[in-house]
């Protein structure tokens, strides 16, 4: 069981007990609206939770305040040649900055450790544009776009560069 302290925050690996907290932050309109949609069903997120502890290929967190409180999730997924996938980053509402930009970190740079790549890539909603600015002064950049979505890709030196800034 992966069980990382920060700071601010700490990780750890997702659980079965974490989803009903998962529904609850991917189930939220305000934070669900540039997600894909989920349906409040707890049995499913569950069966989903277990099929995840099966895999090898693949982390979902859940961070925690120091206090042991869940207040978010970030999934490390679709690895390929040279380049993982970073997403469900969702964080309660009465989070600082400083816990979502340090268990993000955390979360990277377990991902950065764990599979020896050099970069990562991710989706974003056009309108979403909040989380646009952040991840482009993270050092991100958009290699492609649909019509509803930016897909942008980071290497591991432009991040760690950019986050030092803040953390």
């Amino acid at each position: 069981m992966i069980d990382i302290k920060g700071k601010f925050v700490n990780i750890r690996e997702v659980d079965v007990a974490d989803a009903e907290f998962i529904l609850s932050l991917r189930c939220d309109s305000k934070k669900s609206k540039y997600l894909h949609k989920t349906e409040y069903n707890l049995q499913k997120q569950i069966d989903y939770i277990k099929k995840y502890k099966m895999s090898d290929n693949e982390w979902y967190f859940i961070i925690e305040s120091k206090t042991n409180e869940p207040i978010g999730t970030y999934r490390i997924y679709d690895l390929k040649e040279d380049s993982f996938c970073i997403g469900s980053w969702l964080m309660k509402d009465n989070c600082n900055p400083f816990e979502m930009m340090e268990g993000e970190y955390l979360c990277k740079k377990f991902a950065f450790e764990q599979t020896g790549f050099e970069k990562f890539h991710f989706d974003v909603r056009k309108e979403n544009k909040k989380v646009i600015r952040y991840h482009k002064l993270m050092g991100a950049k958009i290699v492609g776009e649909t019509d509803i979505d930016y897909f942008f890709e980071c290497t591991k030196e432009d991040y760690l560069n950019n986050i030092s800034k803040f953390l």
